[in-house]
């Protein structure tokens, strides 16, 4: 059986360490390679082309998520699963977003990494949010309602958003829908920064 080759991106020595140990009791699991930074990450990624990166959300000198998006947009991009200390709804829906496959929270057992880390390789999604999310977390969003959701974080009424993707109005109401069921949102103002242009 083909052993699954994980991109480990970690700026912390002891916890690259410890996940390296808690990978290494998994029979399948190859570590490729290590980067605790968001350009040696994308370096190595291109380089070594792994099956799965792990990713943490805060790195030094930068953001993990906009590394996530970079890594998805690769020519052959690898399954990328965010393994964090952060869990609040931002952190959880931009990671979404941003195309990431699976979100573990670091409170989890490392038992249950290693079984994340084994089922996102199978093309599955895992989502261990930790004590605030729940286990099954929420359902990944589709192309189309990221493209939706990223005009909602704008402010953009529904209107707008079918003019710019060039679809109907109750399309556009119909994958809003979809997004709040599968963010756990009341309404579009427990998206946006602010109130927001226009009910559904």
């Amino acid at each position: 059986m083909k052993r699954a080759r994980v991109l480990l991106v970690e700026d912390h020595p002891a916890m690259r360490l410890g996940i390296r140990t808690a990978l290494g009791l998994e029979g399948g699991v190859e570590i490729a390679g290590e980067a605790s930074d968001a350009a040696g990450a994308l370096h190595l990624a291109s380089e070594l082309r792994p099956d799965l990166v792990l990713l943490d959300l805060r790195l030094r000198g930068g953001d993990g998520l906009p590394l996530c998006r970079s890594l998805k947009s690769l020519p052959e991009p690898p399954r990328v699963l965010v393994y964090t200390a952060y869990n609040a709804p931002a952190d959880v829906q931009e990671a979404m977003l941003c195309g990431a496959d699976s979100f573990v929270h670091k409170g989890e057992d490392p038992a249950r990494l290693r079984e994340a880390v084994r089922e996102t390789c199978a093309g599955k999604r895992v989502w261990l949010l930790g004590e605030r999310g729940g286990e099954e977390g929420p359902a990944a969003l589709t192309q189309r309602e990221r493209e939706v959701y990223e005009r909602l974080l704008l402010g953009h009424p529904n209107r707008r958003i079918a003019e710019e993707l060039g679809v109907s109005l109750p399309t556009v109401k119909s994958h809003v829908t979809s997004i709040l069921k599968k963010l756990g949102a009341s309404s579009r103002r427990d998206l946006l920064p602010g109130d927001g242009e226009e009910q559904l």
